[in-house]
């Protein structure tokens, strides 16, 4: 069972029991640490004592009682002696522990070498280990620690022995040795030690493991002893608990799941019988009540208004799941679905499956799931109406798409107007191209009707002949490619997207308005980007979005100096087309209005007022924009294309 599903009371029991058990391991455990601590410094006390007596000891031996033998040795003729009990400061310490372990047998004491004099005095694995220790740290002059030996805890204390220069008559070379010495330890081998060696190790060692057996015991007993009287501490405090707290909390408890559960009514008070956080709480509820109940009500007024608004929108609404079936709809979107008609859902899908090359609502519908962003589009459904849809994803938590809210709305009768000013606004520009166009067909036209002439009324030979025929067939073909290329723009299409590069589409529309351009004696700059790719438009809606920019610029420029930039470039799978005249910019006061039909500021019979408008409308198609940025300086206006 989880921790969050278990009640307060339950949560409050679990808790203080483990803050009584930890307390007590934590106590119990300082205490053993403490104590254990102390004994170990007694220990190393006691220990440091026994040593230093040890040492006094061993220093009369080698510093009064040793020489005052060889004198008297020396005296008597009898330098060649050697009397161990008395001039062997190991032979007099090891005896004099001996009788002190007689009284007291906790302590043992060990004087060893690794070449030793006596082989009885050899030192084994730990006191190697010690010698070598003291040999690395010269500046150590003792060293103190507990150790396991099988399964005993043993407290040492350990000092190294250093060879003085009184000590290398016996430890030094055979020939010094004292006789008597030599056939008690016979050897045949000098002594290689130098005045200053560690040649051995000294310790006093005692074990411990009984006196921390019986701080476990003290700590164990503590740790019971502390976990029975928390815990009669924690029966009373729980006692008091559930009087003050856990009753009153379940009664208000079980007030809270009648009111879920709909057996309790919302606008009830409860009596508050105590002014502590208890009784604070219960009036906190009651005025909660009150104003969720107030709230309940308003919020069903809210609904039912909200519901009458929803039912009165005329354009299809609705709220629709991911496999397709719709879980709220507006009458708008009952009808169409009763009418069968193709933009709205009526049945279950499943989007996993669909056919990518077939575009339908549910091509948007999986579009939005697999972006996760809203999606809007023209579509000509197979009724051959056309329709504006947008669908926006509602999340979960986690970020899925879980609902998709579907709007629709019949654009059918708007599409006709729209190609209707798209024709007059195409026939306008063709009107404002005439005079461009009559001059491009009357120079190739004269040249032809002279040739002509020249054929009928001049005697040529064969070669003149050829080269009037080719001028005439040259005029014929410029004529022609202009007729088709004015032809080409003013036919009226649908919405027939395909890939083409977007600087073509710039350079035709430079050469329809070449003749204009050049009469007005302005200068074209052109910055157009090579690493645009081919993006999928119609190609002679947009021409005809570029043609009306291309006008206005030649007519906003006037008494200055005139430049026409055309610049394209590419930003984050967007391709922009920009075009920046030298004008006197756009009145701010208007500015708000140039995308609106039949606005215009140009005199009567020299403007639709369509032109800016029919783009707007064209681009929106294509899922772009137009922006306007404008100053006294001049006016530039940026179409924006999606890439993909």
């Amino acid at each position: 069972m989880k921790l969050k599903n278990l009640s307060i009371n339950t949560k409050f029991t679990l808790s203080i029991a483990l803050i009584i058990f930890a307390f007590c391991i934590m106590f119990s455990f300082l205490l053993y640490y403490h104590l254990k601590q102390k004994v170990i410094e007694d220990a190393n006390e006691k220990t440091r004592i026994i040593m230093t007596q040890i040492d006094a000891l061993g220093n009369y031996v080698k510093d009064e009682l040793r020489p005052a033998i060889f004198k008297l040795l020396y005296e008597t003729g009898k330098k060649d002696e050697f009397i161990v009990e008395g001039m062997s400061t190991t032979h007099v310490r090891l005896s004099v522990m001996r009788r002190f372990n007689n009284k007291i047998k906790n302590y043992t004491y060990r004087r060893v070498s690794t070449d030793p004099i006596n082989p009885e005095h050899k030192a084994d694995a730990l006191h190697v280990q010690l010698i070598e220790y003291f040999k690395k740290n010269s500046d150590k002059e003792s060293w103190s620690g507990i150790i396991k030996s099988g399964d005993q805890e043993i407290l040492i204390m350990a000092k190294p022995v250093n060879i003085e220069k009184g000590c290398l008559l016996c430890h030094g070379k055979i020939i010094n040795a004292p006789k008597a010495l030599l056939k008690m330890f016979p050897r045949l081998n000098d002594f290689t030690w130098k005045d200053g060696d560690v040649i051995g190790v000294e310790s006093v060692s005692m074990p411990i493991a009984s006196t921390l057996g019986e701080i476990k015991g003290v700590a164990i007993s503590t740790f019971l002893f502390g976990a029975v009287a928390l815990l009669f501490l924690f029966v009373t405090l729980h006692g008091a608990f559930w009087s003050f707290v856990i009753k009153p909390l379940k009664r208000l408890s079980l007030l809270f799941r009648g009111i879920v559960d709909g057996t309790e009514p919302l606008n009830q008070t409860i009596e508050v019988k105590t002014k502590d956080e208890i009784g604070e709480l219960i009036f906190s509820f009651n005025q909660m009540a009150k104003y969720l109940y107030e709230a309940q009500e308003a919020t069903k007024k809210h609904a039912e208004t909200l519901q009458t608004i929803f039912e009165g929108i005329t354009d299809p609404l609705a709220l629709v799941n991911p496999d397709c079936t719709v879980e709220m709809t507006n009458h708008a979107y009952r009808v169409w679905m009763k009418e069968g008609r193709s933009a709205v859902f009526t049945n279950k899908c499943d989007i996993e499956k669909l056919d990518s090359d077939k575009l339908c609502p549910v091509y948007f519908f999986k579009k939005v799931v697999d972006t996760k962003k809203p999606f809007s589009e023209y579509w000509e459904g197979d009724d051959g109406k056309y329709y504006f849809i947008h669908l926006y994803p509602i999340f979960d938590d986690s970020g899925k798409v879980i609902k998709v809210v579907h709007y629709v709305k019949d654009i059918t009768e708007k599409r006709k107007i729209e190609d209707q000013m798209r024709i007059t606004e195409k026939l306008a520009a063709i009107g404002q191209l005439s005079a461009g166009l009559a001059h491009e067909i009357n120079n190739p036209l004269g040249g032809i009707r002279l040739c002509f002439n020249n054929l009928i009324s001049t005697k040529m030979d064969e070669e003149t002949k050829k080269m009037h025929i080719e001028v005439i067939n040259q005029g014929l073909i410029k004529i022609q490619q202009i007729i088709k290329q004015l032809l080409d723009f003013s036919k009226q299409t649908e919405l027939v997207k395909s890939s083409v590069p977007i600087n073509s589409l710039v350079e035709n529309v430079l050469k329809l308005t070449e003749y204009l351009i050049s009469k007005n004696g302005i200068t074209v700059i052109r910055k157009l980007s090579q690493d645009i790719p081919e993006i999928m438009v119609d190609s002679n809606k947009i021409e005809q979005v570029f043609l009306n920019i291309v006008l206005n610029a030649i007519q906003a420029m006037d008494g200055r100096q005139k430049i026409l930039t055309i610049e394209s470039y590419m930003k984050n799978d967007r391709c922009f087309i920009s075009f920046t005249d030298t004008g006197h910019g756009i009145p701010e006061s208007i500015l708000p209005k140039i995308f609106d039909p039949f606005f215009t500021t140009k005199p009567v019979g020299q403007g639709t007022g369509l032109g800016l408008s029919v783009s707007k409308s064209i681009v929106e198609q294509h899922n772009g924009r137009i922006l306007v940025e404008t100053s006294k300086a001049g006016t530039t206006f940026i179409v924006e294309l999606p890439i993909k």
